[in-house]
């Protein structure tokens, strides 16, 4: 049995802002067998996790940057995909920084917008472009309806390659940061060719367990392959969500084609499996709710005396403010929206739970601890995989925060039943 050193499951858990836990990433190891693992965290180490504060900072640098090469002219800001998609999380992030910078005026495009005479600064909005489609497909549709001379920009979080050069090729300026596909020949997140090759066989034949590839015929179109939509190879994660341009056995959740068995994702893109990796947080969220009312005495006026729904998202709310999650990841774990959420917000303040700038307070921080304690005594948790420190070669990274990181360093215990697995990268 392999035994995962804690130094590589801590600094994994550092490096995605602790959005997932050292018990997730061992989850996620189970899907693969055990030979399998060491190749497993060398791929996860290159993934780019992008937390809502990262967001926010690069999307405030692009905004600064289209309004200072371009000051003249307004703004028309343009969620690809509609507000119920990606963009609209997007938008919202948007509409908190564009005050700052933008002194011209501005304002989100939808069907009931006035388009006036003068040029615009059109800028297609959203989180991640892969192929590009999606936002030439949002270009086609305005650049007939916008006055001549409008300036068109791409405003991303993040950009493959080619859909970037795809948006360029039509006269769409972009701003985000630039991703290589993973397994690209030239200049691959996992060095050259030898070392890449080994990596790129395990996602493709995991890969294929979840969307085998199809053999291609003449003209048809792009699907979910063993290496993500449209081949793009993507290593990319979202605090709100996962693109399918990233690789499937990152964020997939569904049966397996050689077993009777779910896939277990360490980013979940769908909200089902987001719930149930929060350890079925529907069912939970009834379970914290019986410990509140004993901790409270039932007293009418404590918070969470009832099972309303009022009372459970109030709970909710604070279990997300607690461990750090950004506000469209809470709305996506209480399934209501960023309106909702406000109106739950006020209530959490008048409550006491939190204070005027949003942060849980002490009397919300106690209870708390109170009902995690409570819970912590009620179940036993079973990790099948022990965890060992070897301290006699300290696991050191290969690169963070800009210093080299090492080469392999693995060793074999002195008991040949088990292998340790120190610092797997390869």
């Amino acid at each position: 049995m392999k035994r995962v050193n804690p130094y590589i499951l801590s600094t994994l858990k550092h490096r995605f802002d602790e959005q997932v836990s050292e018990a997730d990433i061992l989850n996620w190891l189970y899907n693969f067998d055990e030979q399998d693992w060491e190749v497993a965290i060398a791929l996860l180490n290159q993934v780019t996790f992008y937390s809502e504060h990262r967001m926010a900072a690069i999307l405030e640098h692009g905004l600064r940057t289209i309004v200072t090469m371009q000051p003249q002219g307004k703004l028309l800001i343009c969620p690809i995909g509609g507000i119920g998609k990606s963009g609209g999380v997007m938008a919202y992030m948007v509409k908190k920084l564009i005050g700052r910078y933008c002194k011209g005026g501005w304002d989100f495009y939808d069907d009931q917008t006035a388009i006036k005479n003068k040029p615009y600064k059109v800028v297609l909005l959203d989180d991640f472009v892969g192929t590009g489609s999606s936002a030439l497909k949002l270009y086609e549709e305005l650049k007939d309806k916008m006055p001549i001379g409008s300036k068109y920009y791409c405003l991303c979080i993040a950009c493959m390659e080619r859909g970037g050069k795809r948006l360029e090729e039509n006269g769409i300026e972009v701003h985000g940061d630039k991703h290589k596909p993973a397994f690209s020949y030239r200049k691959s997140v996992f060095g050259y060719p030898a070392r890449m090759k080994p990596i790129k066989a395990f996602a493709e034949k995991y890969g294929a367990i979840l969307y085998p590839k199809k053999p291609y015929t003449k003209g048809m179109k792009l699907y979910v392959g063993p290496l993500g939509y449209g081949n793009c190879q993507a290593l990319v994660a979202f605090d709100h969500t996962t693109p399918n341009n990233t690789l499937p056995i990152l964020w997939e959740g569904k049966w397996r084609c050689d077993r009777h068995e779910r896939w277990r994702p360490l980013f979940p893109r769908r909200l089902y499996d987001r719930t149930k990796r929060q350890e079925d947080f529907d069912r939970k969220k009834y379970f914290w709710l019986s410990i509140a009312m004993k901790l409270t005495a039932g007293m009418v006026v404590r918070p969470f005396n009832d099972y309303s729904r009022e009372s459970i998202l109030l709970l909710g709310l604070l279990f997300c403010r607690m461990q750090r999650r950004s506000e469209a990841y809470t709305c996506v774990m209480l399934e209501v929206n960023l309106q909702d959420l406000a109106g739950i917000d006020a209530k959490a303040k008048q409550l006491g739970l939190l204070d005027n700038n949003g942060n849980v307070t002490k009397g919300g921080r106690l209870l708390y601890k109170r009902i995690k304690r409570e819970e912590s005594q009620k179940v036993d948790f079973v990790i099948d995989v022990p965890l060992l420190m070897d301290e006699a070669k300290p696991y050191v990274p290969m690169e963070f925060l800009g210093i080299p990181r090492n080469n392999i360093i693995s060793d074999r215990s002195k008991n040949n039943d088990f292998e340790i697995v120190t610092a797997p990268w390869l």
